[in-house]
């Protein structure tokens, strides 16, 4: 839990940055929040079938995002967010015998912060097509050390996404992203450019 508070102070910083920079005119503007809610998927480990000691998580769960970036170009930005998994499904073997969660145990919560740079084009008027990529830092609660081995690590991530631009500095986002973590997400968001 040592990783949300850095992740809080950097993106204070780069929305306090942001603001200082950004400029009058709101459809130019390069600094934006917003916040996603969309569909998540993780498939980290396997059954044996030779009945092996094993766990993993292998399950689908609704996901929230909160995310802030600045585009330094008209062509290029970065971003941070914070990303919530949910409680997918999980499992554990001891031998042939496979548990469960939620009936034989809770199931782990999956977070994640994210930094990623991103690549901007005007596709037709108002809409933007967005290529992304960068380092996702996950987490996993209990009982995830027991499932993966370990509770927290880093994987590549990347994705694509549109952006439509509305009016008053809104935009609606609808984004695809991958881990190396095996995880993905679908989502769709709202955002304010300022």
């Amino acid at each position: 839990m040592q990783k949300l508070p850095l992740f809080v102070i950097s993106f204070s910083l780069l929305t306090v940055s942001a603001v200082t920079w950004a400029d009058d005119d709101v459809s130019g503007t390069p600094a934006y929040v917003g916040v996603g809610l969309g569909h998540a998927s993780v498939d980290r480990g396997s059954v044996a079938l030779s009945g092996a000691d094993s766990g993993g998580i292998n399950g689908t769960s609704t996901s929230r995002s909160l995310f802030g970036g600045y585009y330094f170009t008209d062509n290029f930005g970065a971003e941070l967010g914070y990303h919530d998994y949910g409680s997918p499904t999980a499992f554990t073997q001891a031998g042939f015998v496979v548990l469960e969660c939620p009936a034989s145990f809770s199931c782990p919560k999956i977070s994640g912060e994210t930094a990623e740079v991103l690549g901007k084009m005007e596709l037709v008027p108002q809409l933007d097509g967005i290529l992304r990529a960068g380092l996702l830092e996950w987490n996993v609660g209990s009982p995830g050390g027991t499932l993966l081995g370990k509770t927290s690590g880093s994987a590549f991530i990347y994705g694509v996404g549109v952006r439509y631009r509305l009016s008053y500095g809104l935009s609606f986002d609808a984004t695809y992203e991958r881990s190396s973590f095996t995880t993905e997400e679908t989502r769709i968001g709202l955002s304010y450019s300022f």
